[in-house]
């Protein structure tokens, strides 16, 4: 121990200012050396904390972007769905038609047909008209069209395939200036989904004027008429003629100058009937004897 301190003057005498000097230079090197490498550490530390969290930000977004394309794929789905579900109902609900066109056995009048075309039922039909129609019977003892009862109440229940026709209007009288032709029709109904979807129907029956032939229904009546009165009377005429005809021959057979003399057989009838008829009635009796025996 005595050695040791003996020894601190020693020491004391070696460290002068320059070496103390160059010592702590050397301390402040190596702490400078520490603390640049401390520093490259911690850089290293906090690029690859950074880079860590890029990743961690790029798993988040891609995990974001896959749910994104999976809510997307999910709302398709249920959109795909939805539509062919809709469009099956669509299929299965009812159509009712509205139209205007000429008659099938009469092209001179024109009727108002209302028919389902649809696969169901069609209940509670509605009928709508958008704006006033007027036709060339109004106020000749029948009601205007708004006010008629499939408008104004409606229909319970239209089957399939059930086909309605009004009398609309006569042609002839549709077609004159001034009248509009132009119709709007909406229809609603219901179905075995519920609601069925509202249809409009705009007819115009303008390009049908040119090639309209004006022939009224009455007219041809009277000519249908006409014909037939012709015919009968022809043939009233025929009936007169062969009527007289067998009344002058009844009349002359009934003159005895006229009838026919009986000649023969017929006349030995005539004369004495029994001894006409003995002769024959001997030979019926003889052939019946010879087949007996």
């Amino acid at each position: 121990m005595s050695g040791a301190v003996d020894r601190i003057p020693e020491a004391l005498r070696w460290l002068t200012v320059d070496r103390l000097s160059a010592t702590v230079a050397v301390l402040a090197l190596l702490g400078l050396i520490y603390s640049w490498r401390s520093a490259q550490a911690a850089k290293a530390s906090a690029e690859a904390a950074r880079s860590q969290a890029d990743s961690a930000r790029e798993q988040t977004e891609l995990g974001r972007r896959q749910i994104e394309l999976l809510l997307q794929q999910v709302a398709q789905t249920d959109a795909a769905h939805r539509a062919t579900r809709q469009a099956q109902e669509e299929s299965l609900q009812p159509m009712v038609v509205v139209d205007i066109g000429p008659a099938p056995n009469d092209r001179s009048v024109l009727m108002l047909s209302i028919e389902n075309i649809g696969p169901s039922i069609a209940r509670n039909v509605r009928i709508e008209l958008a704006q006033p129609i007027t036709t060339s019977l109004d106020g000749d003892g029948r009601n205007p069209i708004h006010e008629w009862h499939i408008f104004t109440r409606g229909v319970k229940t239209m089957p399939p395939g059930h086909r309605m026709e009004l009398f609309f209007d006569i042609g002839a009288q549709r077609f004159k200036p001034g009248v509009s032709n132009e119709f709007t029709f909406i229809v609603n109904a219901d179905g075995p989904f519920g609601p069925a979807p509202e249809l409009t129907y705009d007819i115009d029956l303008t390009p049908m004027q040119d090639t309209w032939i004006g022939q009224t229904t009455i007219g041809k009546l009277v000519e249908q008429l006409q014909e037939v009165n012709s015919k009968l009377g022809s043939l009233t005429s025929t009936v007169r003629e062969t009527g007289a005809e067998l009344a002058e021959a009844t009349r002359r057979l009934g003159e005895p100058s006229l009838r026919p003399e009986p000649k023969g057989l017929a006349r030995r009838l005539l004369a004495a009937p029994g001894q006409a008829l003995r002769p024959a009635l001997g030979r019926l009796a003889a052939s019946r004897h010879k087949r007996r025996s």
